[in-house]
């Protein structure tokens, strides 16, 4: 699962990051037990990842969930139903964030121990 990037090296936007990675997730061939995932991006130990909805094409369920997932604890902590791009970004917004506190926390304690 490769993450999405840009070819120059400068992060695209939030907005095409999701537009790229829900393409991409169109593309993936189904499988019969598991759902197709995409990673987004990384934070740290923190991976952004869009994956697609179970019951996808029922009027009320969303396009495809946003989940932050700890790759150091194997364990999601966070997930959000996504209906529209509004969703998408205001999650990934969110998640990002989380990631970033989440990756500051270890230096922090470091130092007020090494104080």
């Amino acid at each position: 699962m490769a993450l999405m990037s840009s070819s120059d090296g400068v992060a695209p936007p939030i907005n095409v990051k999701i537009l790229r990675g829900y393409g991409t997730l169109l593309g993936i061939p189904h499988i019969a037990h598991g759902s197709r995932t995409v990673a987004l991006e990384r934070v740290g130990d923190c991976e952004i990842s869009m994956f697609e909805a179970l019951g996808a094409g029922l009027p009320e369920s969303p396009l495809f969930w946003m989940e932050l997932f700890d790759l150091s604890v194997h364990s999601s902590l966070d997930s959000r139903g996504c209906h529209n791009m509004r969703d998408a970004v205001a999650a990934f917004e969110d998640f990002a964030s989380q990631a970033s506190r989440l990756a500051a926390a270890p230096l922090c304690a470091e130092s007020e121990t090494a104080g």
